[in-house]
């Protein structure tokens, strides 16, 4: 949003968030919704329902408006979110089912009058002092304690691969293929450390094709919202290879991946991570979950690793036991 510029078709959009006081937005969230709206440029207004003055909304009413004045409008049960709404799939990968009827545009330009009427501005310094934002949104805390992920089903058909619908998937930190190895400069989390890129900090997760080919991402470039086990959230996407999918997983900027990932691992910026980085940290992969809501989460907590046998054998870390023995 930074580098926002509005063109003459650039539309202005107004957002209530009705459940903002019921643990549906975190404090990062509402931080970056903050952001996205100063940097808007009167372009996005993003509210919140007034606890003074207002209850809780949970009402799902989208209308678009012309020179000031409601040409359509639809009311039903389909959530704003990726999920809600089937964004970025077709429709037999849909994740719910969900309805939207038209309503009276007079009817709903009045309804949304008196809500937002009664609402407050995201970026309102009296909002911090009447709410109170959670770590994470609350459907992504309800599964912070799910079970250890089980390997990934190998399906009989390609069909019955694009339909798979894998709760919780692994990316791991360094190549899995053969007998496994660090990944080179210009690849995976190491991406940005060719000579040609300007931030050294650029890098992507690698989506293995039976997850890409699933419907457990939307369809590629399409922006999602990671919450992360840290209290972070990461604006990511899957892109690049020529299919639908996406191969690769990363943040936007990208570099923004790479740099949280060093943070984490108590890292310099722009330091080569290989596996026995990853195994001094005590994790070589994350878990990424996506909730009900369609909300994703992302673990990249030592606490919550499960051993990693084969990256203990290596060749580069089995190498490193034969010279100690030596």
């Amino acid at each position: 949003m930074s580098k926002f510029t509005p063109t003459s078709t650039t539309p202005k959009i107004h957002l209530l968030i009705g459940m903002a006081r019921d643990g549906a937005v975190s404090i990062t969230t509402h931080e970056i919704l903050k952001g996205w709206v100063k940097a808007s440029r009167g372009y996005l207004d993003i509210r919140y329902p007034d606890p003074r003055v207002s209850p809780l909304v949970h009402t799902k009413l989208y209308a678009w408006a012309q020179n000031g004045s409601f040409d359509i409008a639809y009311a039903g049960s389909a959530n704003l979110s990726t999920d809600g709404l089937n964004i970025g799939r077709d429709a037999s990968e849909c994740q719910q089912e969900n309805i939207l009827v038209p309503v009276s545009v007079e009817y709903a330009e009045n309804y949304t009058d008196t809500l937002f009427g009664a609402s407050l501005s995201c970026t309102d310094p009296v909002v911090d002092s009447l709410f109170t934002f959670p770590e994470a949104p609350a459907d992504v805390l309800a599964n912070k304690s799910l079970p250890p992920v089980p390997p990934l089903p190998e399906p009989e058909t390609e069909r019955e691969e694009r339909l798979k619908d894998f709760s919780s998937i692994k990316l791991y930190l360094y190549s899995h293929g053969g007998k496994g190895s660090s990944y080179n400069c210009g690849s995976g989390i190491n991406w940005g450390l060719r000579d040609i890129r300007a931030n050294k900090d650029e890098a992507y997760f690698a989506v293995p094709a039976n997850i890409g080919r699933s419907n457990f991402f939307p369809v590629k470039n399409t922006p999602i919202v990671v919450h992360c086990d840290d209290g972070e959230d990461l604006i990511m996407r899957v892109a690049s290879g020529s299919d639908r999918c996406g191969k690769d997983m990363s943040t936007i900027p990208n570099s923004e991946l790479g740099s949280y990932i060093r943070k984490r691992m108590g890292l310099d910026e722009g330091t080569k991570v290989g596996i026995r980085e990853l195994l001094d940290y005590g994790r070589t992969y994350v878990t990424i979950t996506r909730t009900s809501e369609g909300n994703y989460y992302l673990d990249f907590s030592p606490e919550t690793a499960e051993p990693d046998e084969f990256a203990m054998q290596t060749p580069e870390i089995v190498n490193e036991f034969s010279h100690e023995d030596e």
